[in-house]
Formats: structure tokens, C-alpha cells, sequence
């Protein structure tokens, strides 16, 4: 085990986190008020990190694993104690300057790895947030690996496990036919798409939608969590431009990205370019939620097919 001890006073870890700890159902990662765990395939190996902290902002840094200095070093980029918020000016509106007073504390975190965070965000495409938790949940604890450390927390699949997969055993977590073979296609390019960890934002963006069926949205999602560049703005998504223009303007109904929804979104965040992202976590944490005036979305099981 390797420690380190840190001091990240005015830093509100608990939201900042949730950036690299999304699905209550991922088995990768366990947290409460006080403490965040997360078990990563680091480019040195497996490694499992807690980061345990008081109201002072006193914060323990511990892993475990072949991956523990890697991590360890990481912890700061983890914590958002990298995120520089020189140059943003809340005050260019009234609703984010009230915003940015209430959560002074909220940084953007860099989790500094991409294919777990690939592979995740690979499931969310076209099924709801819950259909792909479970699905995740699933291809963990099928393919996983317990994780070094305390606790129970498993791995995430070895991409090298995912390249030799079938779609038929994909299919059977309820993955269907283009989602699988988009899954596979990464997996079997992993290492490639691991070097843009550490590349630019905009070179790591040029690099995952090289590959075949990797759009905007899912190479911007990875990015939000392996980057954690405080303008990339997540384009194509079903909610967010709903949510944005919701926030600023009050009308809840629902905008399609595909249809003027995300350029009436990047309107809204112009002025505040450079910093976009940063503009979008503060809505998050606020709890900003758009009215919903439709019926729940629901995706079928392909199980059953």
C-alpha cells in the first residue's frame, strides 16, 4: 500500500468526484460523504485508490496494487486540485454568479485513463442511463477481476478480455448487435486509444473519433472523465441542450441536438467559451432538472430477442 496526504481546502470533493463515479451500479467504485474508492486499470498495472478527507479538507490518499504509485501521483488530478478556475467570470450573468457563490468549491477532475471510461460510455449510447448502468454492472462482474485493496470492489474488464468476446455473450447482458461490435472494435484498438490520455483535449478528441462508430458524444463524454478539459461541452446528447437552454431561459421544452438543440446550447455557453464545461457541472451540482413532459424513454431487453 502507498499514502499521501494532501490538503485541498475550498474544494468541494463530493461533487467534484461524481464526474469519475457516476452509476450507483458500477461495481468499480464505492463512496459516501466522506470518502471515494475506485478500482483502475492504470497504465501501470491494476490499482484500487481511496481518497478519504475532512471538513477541513485534510484529504488521505491510499492504494493498492501494481497501479498504487500511479495512482497516487494522479490523486491531485483525481481531486480537481489541478483545475486552474483562473479566468472564469460568473458574473457575466446574474443565475451563474449565484451559482458559482453557492459552489465555489466544484472543480473538474482528471481521471487520466481512457478505455474503462471508453468502454462505459460505449454502453450509453442510444439506451437510458439505468439500461447502461445495468449493463456495465453485468460486463463487470462477468469479465471484471477483484480489485487489489480492502473492500469488494471488481476491476473493469481487461480490454484484451472484451476483444476476444463474441457478440453472443455481449448480447446476453443486453447489448445488441451495434453497440457490441463498437465495444469490441475499442477493446481490440485499446492501446492506441490509451495514448490519448496524454495528448490535448483536441488531439484525444481527433484520435477516439478516428475509430469507426465513435462520435462526438462518446469521445466528449470520455473526455469529460479522462481530461477533464473545463470547455469540452458533450454534443449530440438527448438531455443536455434541454437542460442549458432550461436553465437559462425557463422553458422546459425539449430541444433535439440534432435539430438546433445544440447550437441554441453553445449560445447560451458562448460567453463564457474557454470554460463551457464548467458552466454545465455547476447546473449538476445546483440539481438543475428540465420538467419532463413525455413519457418515461424505455429501451427493450435484447436479451429476449
Amino acid at each position: 500500500m502507498e499514502t499521501r496526504t494532501l490538503h485541498v481546502g475550498g474544494i468541494d470533493l463530493p461533487n467534484t468526484l461524481q464526474m469519475i463515479g457516476i452509476y450507483r451500479l458500477d461495481p468499480t467504485f464505492d463512496t459516501s460523504p466522506h470518502h471515494f474508492t475506485k478500482a483502475v486499470l492504470t497504465p501501470d498495472g491494476p490499482g484500487t485508490m481511496r481518497l478519504t478527507w475532512n471538513a477541513a479538507g485534510d484529504v488521505t490518499a491510499e492504494a493498492w496494487g501494481s497501479g498504487a504509485t500511479w495512482l497516487i501521483e494522479n490523486s491531485p488530478r483525481w481531486m480537481g486540485a489541478t483545475d486552474d478556475v483562473t479566468g472564469f467570470e460568473p458574473g457575466l450573468n446574474p443565475k451563474v454568479a449565484e451559482l458559482w457563490r453557492r459552489h465555489p468549491g466544484l472543480r473538474l477532475p482528471a481521471i487520466g485513463v481512457i478505455w474503462q471510461e471508453l468502454a462505459l460510455v460505449l454502453l450509453g449510447q442510444r439506451v437510458t442511463t439505468g439500461d447502461a448502468a445495468q449493463q456495465w454492472n453485468r460486463m463487470c462482474r462477468m469479465w471484471g477481476e477483484p480489485a487489489p485493496g480492502p473492500g469488494e470492489l471488481l476491476l473493469p474488464p481487461r480490454p484484451e478480455v472484451i476483444a476476444g468476446l463474441s457478440y453472443v455473450e455481449l448480447h446476453r447482458l443486453g447489448i445488441e448487435r451495434r453497440r457490441a461490435d463498437v465495444v469490441v472494435q475499442a477493446a481490440k484498438r485499446a492501446d492506441r486509444l490509451e495514448e490519448a490520455a496524454a495528448m490535448s483535449p483536441a488531439d484525444a478528441m481527433r484520435r477516439l473519433t478516428a475509430l469507426p462508430g465513435m462520435g462526438a458524444w462518446t469521445a466528449s463524454a470520455t473526455l469529460l472523465a479522462s481530461h477533464g478539459d473545463p470547455d469540452t461541452v458533450l454534443l449530440r446528447d438527448y438531455g443536455l441542450p434541454t437542460l442549458v437552454n432550461y436553465a437559462f431561459t425557463g422553458d422546459a421544452r425539449h430541444l433535439d441536438p440534432d435539430a438546433g438543440g445544440d447550437e441554441i446550447m453553445l449560445g447560451h455557453l458562448e460567453p463564457w467559451r474557454g470554460q463551457r464545461q464548467r458552466i454545465i457541472r455547476l447546473l449538476y451540482a445546483a440539481g438543475f432538472t428540465a420538467p419532463r413532459r413525455g413519457a418515461r424513454q424505455r429501451n427493450p431487453d435484447v436479451r429476449r430477442i
